[in-house]
C-alpha cells in the first residue's frame, strides 16, 4: 500500500523534479558556476551585478585592477578603453550593475579593498536613480552578489530558484532553448536584443541598438512612441538623497580617501532633461568636494539631441567620450 502511494507521489512530483534537475544542469541564470565569460544576453534575468563580480574575481589575480568605473547600466557607455587613455591605464575595470544603488557602490568599493587592490582611479557615473533605487532582495535581476553584500548564500540562491519556478520563466526558457523561436509571451522573461559583455574589462555593449542605427537611423529615431517630447520649461527634480543614505556616501568617501584615489563623479545627461536637485548637489559637494563633481543634468547640448540616445534610458558612447574629454582636460 505504501509503495503504491509512494509511486503516485513520485509521478505527481516528477515534473517538479525534472525542472529542478534542469535548473542545475542548464543553469539558466548562470550563477551556479564561475563562468570565465558570458554570452550574448537572451535572458532578461541575467544579473549584471553577478557578472561584474565574477569577471572581476576571474581576472583580478592576473591584472590586479587599479582603476574602476561604477554606476548603473547608464555607465556602460563609458568604455574602459576610452577612459584608460585619460588615466594612463590599459585595463581599467567596469564594475557596474543594473539599477545600481549608492549602497551597492559603497559595498563594491569595500569589496575591492578586501581583495587587496589599490584603487588609484575611479569614475562614478551617477544620476538621481542611484538614490531612488533601493537594494532589491525580492527578485533575481537586481539583487547584489552575495559575496559583495554578505547576503546569506542560501537566501541568494533561493531568490533565483523562486524566479525560475514562478510566473512561467522555465516555460519560456526551455521553449526558446529547444525551438530557437521567439514568441510574444516570452517578452516578460527573455531579452532578444543582442547585448555583449567584453572579457577582462567587463564593458557592456548594446550591440542590437548599434546595429539597428547603422542599418537605418532615420527609421530608428522615428519609431512611434519611442521618444517622448520633453517640456521646454526648466525642471528640477525633488530631493532624492535620503538621510540614511549619507552613511553610504560616507563609506564611499572613506574608501576613496584611504586609497588617495583620483576620482570624478559625473551626473549624467538623462533624456528627461531634469536638473539634479540643488540641495542634493550641495550634499554631494559636501562629501566629495566641488572639484570632483561634474553636473551634466538638465537641458544642454547632449540632452537637446535625441540622436545622442539609444532610447529614453541610455545615452550613447559619443556622449560619454565627450564628457570624459571635458572632465579630464
Amino acid at each position: 500500500m505504501f509503495l503504491k502511494f509512494f509511486k503516485k507521489i513520485l509521478i505527481f512530483l516528477s515534473p517538479v523534479l525534472l525542472l529542478g534537475i534542469g535548473y542545475f544542469i542548464f543553469d539558466p541564470f548562470q550563477i551556479l558556476h564561475a563562468y570565465e565569460s558570458y554570452p550574448d544576453n537572451y535572458a532578461k534575468s541575467l544579473n549584471r551585478d553577478r557578472i561584474s563580480t565574477q569577471v572581476f574575481l576571474n581576472n583580478n589575480t592576473k591584472y590586479n585592477y587599479r582603476s574602476f568605473i561604477f554606476g548603473s547600466s547608464r555607465s556602460s557607455v563609458f568604455y574602459t578603453n576610452d577612459w584608460g587613455k585619460h588615466i594612463n591605464d590599459k585595463t581599467p575595470y567596469h564594475f557596474d550593475a543594473s539599477c545600481e544603488t549608492v549602497y551597492g557602490i559603497a559595498t563594491k568599493l569595500e569589496f575591492i579593498e578586501k581583495q587587496g587592490n589599490k584603487i588609484d582611479n575611479a569614475l562614478l557615473v551617477w544620476d538621481r536613480s542611484i538614490f531612488e533605487y533601493e537594494q532589491d532582495t525580492s527578485g533575481c535581476v537586481f539583487i547584489q552578489d552575495y559575496r559583495v553584500s554578505n547576503l546569506p548564500w542560501l537566501k541568494y540562491h533561493t531568490i533565483f530558484l523562486n524566479s525560475y519556478f514562478s510566473q512561467g520563466f522555465f516555460a519560456a526558457f526551455y521553449d526558446y532553448m529547444i525551438f530557437k523561436s521567439f514568441r510574444n509571451y516570452m517578452k516578460t522573461f527573455l531579452e532578444f536584443r543582442k547585448i555583449n559583455y567584453t572579457p577582462v574589462v567587463n564593458d557592456f555593449i548594446f550591440t542590437s541598438y548599434i546595429n539597428e542605427i547603422k542599418s537605418d537611423s532615420v527609421r530608428y529615431y522615428n519609431q512611434p512612441n519611442f521618444f517622448y517630447t520633453r517640456s521646454a520649461e526648466r525642471q528640477i527634480v525633488a530631493k532624492v538623497i535620503k538621510p540614511y543614505q549619507n552613511q553610504y556616501l560616507k563609506r564611499i568617501k572613506e574608501v576613496l580617501e584611504r586609497n588617495h584615489t583620483n576620482f570624478k563623479i559625473v551626473l549624467g545627461p538623462t533624456y528627461d532633461q531634469k536638473y539634479f536637485n540643488d540641495d542634493d548637489l550641495k550634499t554631494l559637494k559636501g562629501f566629495f568636494g566641488e572639484e570632483h563633481i561634474y553636473d551634466f543634468s538638465g537641458q544642454n547640448e547632449y540632452t537637446n539631441d535625441k540622436t545622442n540616445y539609444y532610447e529614453i534610458y541610455h545615452y550613447k558612447p559619443n556622449v560619454a567620450r565627450d564628457i570624459m574629454k571635458k572632465i579630464y582636460q
